[in-house]
């Protein structure tokens, strides 16, 4: 056991005298791939039953600065482009006044091409492409899809836990438990379905609406949305706003296609709102 110990703790030692500035960047990108373990989710999104938690861009850099200055790697976002831009409405009730409120919302979805550069031999690099999406009813929605997509080139570039653990939400382990109590198949469905997962979440929040009114249309409570439920209505909102889209582009097309002599020929009878016609 002694000889073990003093091996493992000679194979420590020599790992620390590593000289990082002999190392291509992949084995510098390996090194704090092992380096750094795992991001928490500190930041709290929404309010109310819609909240829920997420890594914050302030974590990560937090995580990944020190490992980078320690194995001289530098990365930055080397080209940015937005791939989508959209407004997008949101149709409601007003309570109160029982008027239609109509809510409009910016839709960026960025892509970012993000470089990781090994200091010691510039020429050395690695660039990982993610990409962001962004809503915002003001001018963030750039900003947003940014920083999403910066903060994700990182995780993954690191390959960061960031700790996404459908054991963790107690609700939805009771969903899961009853479902599979209660139905005895020999083919169960995917355990995805039985749970509202963060990427679903996410999809419903960049499209402008929220999880209660996902659970008003469903007929059940926020407390029992899952993915099986939510992802289906998620497809119908966009097959709906595509078609609406549709419809608008297709009058604005047939408008532009219309004969641009349309003045009035001499013997032609004009007759203006609310002007009645003259006795021929």
């Amino acid at each position: 056991m002694a000889g073990n110990e003093n091996k493992n703790t000679s194979a420590e030692l020599d790992a620390n005298k590593l000289d990082v500035t002999k190392m291509n960047i992949f084995e510098k990108l390996s090194a704090i791939s092992i380096e750094i373990t795992k991001v928490n989710k500190n930041l709290n999104v929404g309010v109310g039953k819609s909240s829920y938690k997420a890594v914050g861009e302030a974590d990560v850099l937090a995580a990944v600065k020190p490992a980078e200055s320690k194995y001289r790697v530098y990365s930055y976002p080397y080209a940015r482009k937005i791939v989508e831009s959209n407004v997008i409405e949101n149709e409601s009730i007003d309570y109160t006044s029982k008027e239609k409120v109509v809510k409009k919302q910016l839709f960026e979805r960025m892509e970012v091409t993000y470089r990781f550069v090994n200091m010691d031999k510039p020429d050395e690099f690695v660039d990982i492409v993610s990409y962001g999406d962004g809503i915002d009813p003001a001018d963030k929605s750039v900003g947003k899809a940014m920083t999403y997509a910066d903060k994700y080139a990182l995780l993954k570039a690191y390959k960061i836990m960031t700790g996404d653990d459908p054991d963790q939400n107690p609700s939805q382990d009771n969903i899961t438990n009853k479902s599979s109590t209660a139905v005895n198949t020999n083919k169960p469905k995917p355990t995805i379905q039985k749970v509202l997962t963060q990427d679903t979440i996410d999809q419903v929040n960049n499209l402008g609406i929220t999880l209660e009114q996902i659970a008003k249309y469903a007929k059940v409570e926020v407390k029992d949305l899952n993915d099986g439920l939510v992802l289906p209505i998620l497809i119908k909102v966009k097959a709906k706003r595509a078609a609406k889209k549709a419809a608008e582009s297709e009058v604005a097309t047939e408008q532009t296609a219309a004969p641009k002599d349309n003045a009035p020929k001499e013997n032609d009878s004009v007759v203006l709102p609310d002007v009645p016609k003259e006795n021929q």
